[in-house]
């Protein structure tokens, strides 16, 4: 009989190990890490330099700014040391922002048309009115008409409203000053005729004297804005005796 052999035991299962810890770092509060701090550093750096050309760009336009006014003045100084000399030839101001030109020739051309002259003499007077009238109105012409505002304007970076109102004032002063000249001359004109005549001269001349009223009020509005767009104007005082005025109807 075969004599069985000892069987084998069953050899043990090998265990796997388990995985190693891994090692975890303790973690740095946010302040205590020194990137975050470069982040800061470099946003405030940031920060100083916008800051700074910021402040340097607002300086240069500051200087700018003042150096625009202090062109302006100059020039809209130079333009009424021009200008007012030749308007006090003409008439005076009616403060505070308006001026009466040709006062005589107005009223001797209103009386004449409200058929006032009748007395001997009139014509006389008349005539020596419109030849004043018409002599100071040629000077004047020729005085502006010397003014170069051209130059004095150009290039100079002024807004264009402001230039606008220096060459519209200076244009409407020649237009206005043409038309009373022209006016001047139809009333001696005037004073020589008789009948429907004279009174049809009369009319031609005062509607010519009308339209150049208006173009001279215009362009004295007009000086008194650039005066006032420049820092130069000053409201010229009263005529004694009279009262200032309040601002109030």
């Amino acid at each position: 009989m075969a004599i069985k052999g000892k069987s084998k035991g069953r050899s043990a299962k090998a265990v796997t190990p388990g995985p190693k810890p891994a090692y975890q770092p303790v973690k740095k509060p946010l302040l205590a890490k020194r990137e975050f701090w470069l982040v800061i550093l470099s946003i405030l750096g940031v920060m100083v330099i916008v800051g700074l050309v910021a402040g340097f760009i607002a300086e240069r336009n500051a200087s700018a700014q003042d150096d625009l006014e202090q062109r302006m003045r100059a020039t809209m100084s130079s333009f009424q040391g021009q200008v007012e000399p030749v308007l006090t030839t003409i008439g005076q101001a009616n403060p505070p922002v308006g001026y009466s030109a040709f006062t005589d020739l107005q009223t001797a051309i209103g009386d004449l048309v409200a058929e006032k002259p009748g007395a001997p003499g009139d014509s006389k007077a008349l005539t020596q009115t419109a030849t004043d009238a018409a002599t100071s109105a040629k000077t004047a012409l020729e005085a502006l008409q010397a003014i170069d505002e051209t130059a004095l304007i150009q290039g100079k970076g002024f807004s264009e409203e402001f230039v606008l109102y220096v060459i519209n004032s200076k244009g409407d002063f020649v237009h206005a000053i043409t038309l009373y000249g022209e006016a001047a001359k139809l009333l001696e004109l005037a004073a020589d005729a008789q009948g429907p005549e004279r009174a049809e001269l009369a009319a031609r001349s005062q509607a010519i004297e009308k339209a150049a009223t208006e173009l001279f009020d215009r362009g004295y509005a007009d000086y008194i804005e650039a005066q006032t767009k420049a820092g130069t104007f000053a409201p010229p005082a009263p005529a004694p005796g009279l009262p200032a005025p309040t601002g109030t109807s």
